[in-house]
């Protein structure tokens, strides 16, 4: 098992979290040993939340590459989350933001986050750290809902570009990467991870790729019904 590789100011962070906020019980299907990715929806970042907080082993988390760093941290709150997304005036987006932006990126870089470079060709660089973390047993989590403000427990359209580190990690390991599915269940306080699929020997990438989207996308939606988080939808 790998050791805790979060930094100091993450685990105080947590720490004094924990102090004030509901415990999350965790169940993980048995199969769904490290190294594995773990596949989750954002729920208006809910789910991140929760995970990070509660989840029982360290993740390296997949985060949009400008929350970590302070600067574009600070672009990222004052031109879209603040102001195009929350209404806020720019001034007052501008005083928010400038505190906040320090402490975020602190936090999710001592929370190892791995950096994501969408419609980039740095996005080579996400898959490289991933397979490097995976070669170290590390496990991941990624949150690959398209619509990521959508608070709803039913999980969405997810981007399928995520399943490219399988391409990556067989190239380097020869073998396969496990997936698997994780719900986090605010009625019920749980997060819960189902069981691992895996490419297969052999297998077509893109009619691996459909098989196992749809796996993850039904197993989701199986868990979330399981847990009675589907009702306040209906």
């Amino acid at each position: 098992m790998v050791s805790n590789f979060y930094g100091k100011f993450f685990l105080i962070s947590q720490w004094l979290i924990r102090k004030i906020y509901p415990t999350y019980n965790v169940e993980i299907h048995e199969k769904a040993q490290d190294p594995v990715v773990y596949i989750s929806h954002h729920q208006n970042l809910f789910n991140p939340f929760i995970i990070y907080l509660w989840f029982p082993k360290s993740l390296r988390t997949w985060i949009l590459h400008v929350f970590l760093d302070r600067r574009t941290c600070y672009q990222q709150y004052v031109d879209y989350t603040f102001t195009k997304r929350m209404g806020m005036n720019k001034t007052i987006a501008k005083i928010c933001a400038y505190p906040l932006s320090f402490i975020i990126s602190k936090l999710l870089k001592s929370g190892k986050g791995i950096p994501v470079y969408r419609g980039s060709r740095k996005i080579i660089n996400t898959f490289r750290l991933s397979v490097e973390a995976l070669k170290r047993g590390e496990s991941i989590v990624i949150y690959p809902t398209i619509d990521y403000t959508n608070t709803s427990n039913e999980t969405k359209a997810m981007y399928e570009g995520y399943l490219y580190i399988e391409k990556y990690f067989f190239k380097e390991t020869g073998q396969h990467v496990r997936f698997v599915p994780l719900h986090v269940s605010k009625k019920n306080r749980l997060i819960i991870a189902d069981e691992p699929i895996s490419f297969q020997d052999n297998e077509d990438f893109s009619e691996g790729q459909k098989r196992i989207e749809q796996y993850i996308q039904n197993k989701l939606y199986k868990l979330a019904e399981k847990c009675g988080d589907l009702e306040s939808n209906t």
